[in-house]
């Protein structure tokens, strides 16, 4: 993040370099300009202004910051990634966050509809806590790697695992 401007061409004037970013600030928070970090040179424009149609969502948390959805370029050299927490993480299946937050597992599972309820999109459980919806996508995949959430066919939806029933070890009559 290299800064804030009022206009949209100022902003563009301090990120020089791929992946630098400026916040276009005009009586309130309007967009984010991106120099596509894919470093085709192209700048990126995103909208953060729901008024003006539809718009990413930025959190601010711990100094870093956080867009959401994904930035997906359609066009040009069709770069797919996610700001998080002022890092870059390419969507091609390869790159993983480096990122575990024990607590918020807690409160995520707290929250998750039990068996038998309908699933909840994690941007919906995201809101409930106010969280950052990455963060809880992640934490509710790392539940379902555990066993104790069960996913969607997507994997946008969550909810608690089906409980697993408690075995007794079966004693074999051999005199049978």
């Amino acid at each position: 993040m290299r800064g804030r401007a009022e206009r949209h061409s100022d902003a563009v004037d301090i990120i020089p370099n791929a992946g630098d970013a400026a916040l276009v600030w005009r009586g309130g928070l309007r967009s984010i300009a991106i120099r596509c970090p894919d470093g085709c040179g192209e700048v990126i424009s995103v909208n953060l202004d729901p008024r003006t149609g539809p718009a990413w969502r930025l959190f601010e948390r711990d100094g870093g910051m956080t867009l959401y959805p994904s930035v997906w370029r359609e066009s040009g050299c069709r770069a797919h990634f996610i700001l998080w927490r002022d890092d870059l993480i390419w969507c091609d299946g390869f790159e993983s966050p480096r990122w575990k937050d024990d607590e918020l597992k807690r409160r995520v599972s707290s929250i998750l509809p039990p068996e038998g309820a309908p699933h909840k999109h994690f941007e919906e459980l995201a809101a409930q806590i106010d969280g950052i919806p990455w963060e809880v996508l992640w934490t509710c995949n790392s539940l379902v790697a555990d066993g104790k959430a069960s996913a969607s066919d997507k994997g946008s939806r969550f909810g608690l695992a089906p409980a697993t029933p408690t075995t007794r070890s079966s004693i074999v009559d051999r005199r049978a």
